[in-house]
């Protein structure tokens, strides 16, 4: 039965491996032909009876070439062109550019007519101009520089993709109404210099298909970097995402089946650190399959128990291992360990696409006396207490964990420095608010924030001079780091 699960897996593994790597090349070949055409002609005026095709629009500063349909008037366009500024000042650079992509209109035209899964093919430029196939029907349709807005464009830039990599967009709804869609999106270079992006935008259709090909229990479906649902048998939610255990599971190179979240899964990878085809089997329906179809009535209950008794050993050593592998035994959140596995996911993430993200360190003021006091059972409560309203005010996207002793670490994931801070102050007042003392009095913290650059050591060193900074100032306060106030004597202390 595996086998054939492995076969049909694998089936649509290759067919979807293709699917993506037909239309990269696709779109690569648009690019290079752009690129490859601006470098042979560099020295070539553009031809001047191109701008005779273009109409004026200057009461809103915007040329395009007029909405005509090819049905009725051979050899015109089959896209939309439209751009920003005056038929009257075009400068060569701008109408070579437009030359290139013009020319390639029959590429772009048999990718749209040709190919059913294809919504959109496109070549928006740096200089503010896009020809898009097929053409739009909306004639009031202007270029706006809302389309640098769009993740075709702001994921392939140089600030964020600077080595010029293809890239494929997370699934978003397109703003034309052609429903769900990737983009793959080639950067344009000519000269070493970023002009524009290729794209060919893919919808749904063709991909379900592939993830419904071949017969098998379970369900087939793509996910991204992020464990974001790209596509998948049957509808979804946009932004729907696995849940983060099966998340960091998939993302572990050695780790091709494995159970977890009540479900065996199988991961294949698609394209290098980008996308994944995953396969999910539900344990109930695994065993009904198995009852149905495979087992003798007499051996059906017998196997039935036994994979049962199996699920239940499994799945509670597994999760005794990860509990004393990953967790604080005392708070049952994150210890040390496990909170750098989980985080160093959403670092590679965060850096790859220019996220933010803040280390908090935080520490119970006057810990030691607590526990002198009271005694260590209330010092115990304490930190439990505390545990609990900082993971009960924290982001899922977020992470806490007891750093050792009285200290906790907090991993704010797409947040600023300032934002952090202010997130830092809102959870020593929950604490000071609802954690208190035998005798009454009020658990407060004191805790150093540090904005995170590509080194999470270095976020961890900043943070914990600014909660020294915090303690030393008198404690139950906030206090962020900055390299202006903090001297080089602060560093050694």
């Amino acid at each position: 039965m595996k086998k054939e699960i492995d076969r049909v897996v694998g089936m649509r593994t290759r067919v979807m491996k293709d699917y993506i790597r037909r239309v990269g090349s696709q779109t690569r070949a648009l690019g290079l032909s752009i690129s490859d055409y601006l470098t042979f002609y560099e020295d070539t005026l553009a031809n001047p009876s191109l701008v005779k095709k273009f109409k004026n629009y200057p009461n809103i500063n915007r040329f395009g070439i007029p909405h005509i349909s090819r049905e009725n008037k051979e050899g015109a366009d089959s896209g939309t062109l439209t751009a920003i500024g005056s038929v009257y000042k075009l400068n060569p650079s701008l109408l070579k550019e437009i030359e290139a992509a013009l020319n390639l209109r029959g590429q772009f035209e048999s990718l749209t007519e040709k190919q059913s899964e294809v919504v959109w093919a496109y070549y928006l430029s740096k200089q503010k101009f896009l020809y898009i196939t097929p053409k739009f029907k909306d004639e009031n349709y202007y270029f706006t520089d809302d389309l640098y807005l769009g993740p075709y464009w702001t994921q392939a830039t140089p600030q964020i993709n600077p080595t010029g990599r293809q890239i494929i967009t997370d699934l978003y709804d397109d703003l034309a109404g052609k429903g769900l869609m990737i983009t793959i999106s080639e950067p344009v270079y000519v000269n070493e210099k970023f002009i524009g992006v290729a794209s060919i935008d893919i919808g749904l259709d063709a991909m379900q298909r592939i993830l419904e090909s071949g017969d098998c229990i379970g369900e087939s479906m793509l996910i991204d970097e992020n464990g974001k649902i790209i596509a998948k048998s049957g509808t979804f939610k946009l932004d729907t995402r696995l849940p983060l255990p099966v998340i960091t599971m998939i993302m572990e190179p050695q780790d091709l089946f494995f159970l977890e979240k009540g479900s065996f899964w199988i991961r294949n990878k698609i394209k290098d650190e980008e996308i994944w085809l995953v396969h999910e089997i539900k344990i109930f329906e695994y065993i009904i399959y198995i009852i149905k179809n495979l087992l003798p009535f007499w051996v059906l209950v017998f196997t039935f128990f036994i994979v049962l008794i199996l699920y239940v050993k499994l799945r509670s050593s597994m999760n005794q291992v990860a509990k004393l592998i990953h967790t604080d035994p005392l708070t049952g959140i994150w210890n040390r360990r496990g909170f750098l596995k989980l985080t160093q996911r959403s670092l590679t993430i965060g850096n790859r696409h220019g996220k933010d993200w803040t280390i908090l360190l935080v520490d119970i003021d006057h810990f030691k006396q607590v526990n002198d006091k009271f005694g260590h059972d209330t010092g115990d409560k304490t930190l439990i207490k505390v545990a609990q309203v900082l993971s009960r005010s924290i982001r899922q996207t977020d992470a806490v964990c007891r750093w050792g002793g009285e200290e906790f670490a907090i991993f704010l994931f797409g947040v600023g420095q300032k934002a952090s801070t202010d997130i830092a102050e809102d959870l020593r007042k929950e604490v000071e608010n609802q954690v208190r003392l035998d005798d009454g009095n009020p658990v407060t913290l004191s805790i150093g924030v540090s904005q995170g650059t590509l080194d999470l050591e270095e976020a961890f060193v900043n943070a914990d001079q600014a909660l020294y900074r915090a303690k030393s100032s008198g404690r139950n306060r906030v206090c962020a780091f900055d390299p202006k106030v903090f001297s080089h004597s602060d560093l050694k202390n």
